[in-house]
């Protein structure tokens, strides 16, 4: 249900003059208001009729004008209402601004479904060139569409509203506290965090694009409210120590399937290569492998790393040489794996059989340390420093920057060794 009306009062500039107000009213939605540019004596406004009483000057074209005025604005929203298009007042209050400033950007009001709908669509279709491959953004969609099924099952438990009536607008400090808390609510159903940070601040990047937009009523400033809520944890790093990786080295391979091996093989080269991502392992080409040292984009991120070949590694690269599939360096994809979504998939899943291999290995080994792929990183980056080697070398290999390694991946796992110095110069 809407409304539209005119209300007058007097001009705070000349309190003599009425100042006329078209207001614009929809369920559900705070009233917006929108100056006129009619005006004349205080004395002769009506606002029972919201009209200029007949007989006062120019009352007829006066009051003609305030009609016309209104009937273009009725007839956007019966417009917009039978068409099914979900408004808001702040947008039909600016439907004709652009007709009125031709140098005025058109903006379409979006709601915060159809812009989350817009987003899933630019990433799935996002293409960027990493080492020469075409690679999707398509995990980014995939986020976005989980954050759209939580974001919608909020308003629909919590205020009994489909999310497709939002608008940008309504994104303020009670929202944000009532979804953190409904996050934080099926966290603790679920024995999780309920996806609480990340959810938080894809909403936030939504926000901040609508804002670049232009949507109307978008309070960035409304976050503030979240506090420490839509910051990161602090990372604790995954290294192991050397003594594991040695005896990772050294396990009897006769216990392991040809695929087991060939995890064990992934795991340890991207330990010997800077703690090399998994997805960076998998999509390594021949191309990014020079004389002395390995040159590749890494792929979540927009660096570039260059870890030195040692006689390790370089084995390895002998060892799998000709077996992958046209220039990929591991045999990880096959020709089915056609294009970078598809090998998202299959990188998910060789990183499942890589773990499920490191677990047997360490129960084998009697291993009490958490180890997995992601293991490799940490433990490259703390054995390097911890041996003394500059933090920027081990950045540039790990294709980090010095500040991150330290933050996120560094961690003593030499608690002896330390022990031992700490008593030799004390």
């Amino acid at each position: 249900m809407f409304s539209i009306k005119v209300k007058g009062k007097p001009n705070p500039k000349n309190s003599n003059l009425v100042k006329l107000e078209l207001v614009i009213f929809q369920t559900d939605y705070p009233r917006v208001t929108k100056v006129l540019d009619i005006t004349g004596q205080y004395k002769d406004w009506d606002p029972k009729s919201q009209t200029f009483r007949a007989g006062s000057p120019d009352a007829y074209s006066k009051n003609r004008s305030l009609s016309e005025v209104c009937m273009r604005y009725q007839r956007v929203a019966e417009e917009w209402t039978i068409s099914g298009r979900l408004w808001s007042p702040v947008e039909l209050s600016h439907c004709f601004d652009r007709q009125q400033t031709s140098s005025r950007p058109e903006t379409r009001i979006r709601t915060v479904s159809q812009l989350i709908d817009e987003r899933i669509a630019y990433f799935d279709s996002r293409e960027r060139i990493k080492n020469g491959q075409v690679i999707l953004s398509s995990s980014a969609a995939r986020k976005y569409e989980t954050f759209s099924r939580s974001l919608k099952a909020f308003t629909t438990s919590v205020y009994g509203k489909s999310l497709s009536s939002y608008f940008f607008k309504d994104i303020d400090a009670k929202f944000l506290s009532d979804y953190a808390f409904y996050l934080k609510r099926r966290g603790a159903e679920n024995g999780n965090r309920g996806g609480l940070v990340g959810h938080l601040r894809l909403l936030r990047a939504l926000c901040q694009y609508a804002a670049k937009l232009g949507m109307p009523g978008m309070g960035i400033e409304a976050f503030d409210s979240l506090g420490d809520m839509i910051k990161w944890p602090e990372t604790t790093s995954r290294a192991v120590s050397a003594k594991t990786i040695a005896l990772l080295e050294n396990i009897d391979r006769s216990l392991f399937s040809a695929k087991e091996q060939l995890h064990l093989d992934l795991f340890l080269f991207s330990y010997y290569t800077g703690g090399m991502a998994n997805v960076d392992v998998c999509n390594l080409t021949w191309d990014c492998v020079k004389e002395d040292n390995i040159v590749y984009e890494r792929i979540k991120f927009p660096k570039t790393a260059r870890p030195l070949l040692i006689p390790q590694s370089r084995a390895l690269l002998r060892k799998y040489k000709g077996t992958g599939y046209g220039n990929y360096v591991f045999p990880v994809f096959t020709h089915k794996h056609t294009d970078s979504v598809k090998r998202y998939a299959r990188v998910k899943q060789i990183s499942v059989l890589v773990r499920r291999t490191l677990s047997k290995a360490c129960r084998i080994l009697k291993i009490k340390e958490k180890t997995t792929w992601y293991s490799a990183r940490g433990s490259f980056i703390s054995r390097m420093v911890d041996d003394g080697n500059s933090p920027y070398a081990v950045a540039e290999m790990a294709g980090n920057s010095p500040m991150t390694i330290w933050k996120n991946y560094y961690k003593n796992t030499e608690r002896e060794k330390l022990s031992e110095r700490m008593r030799a110069v004390l």
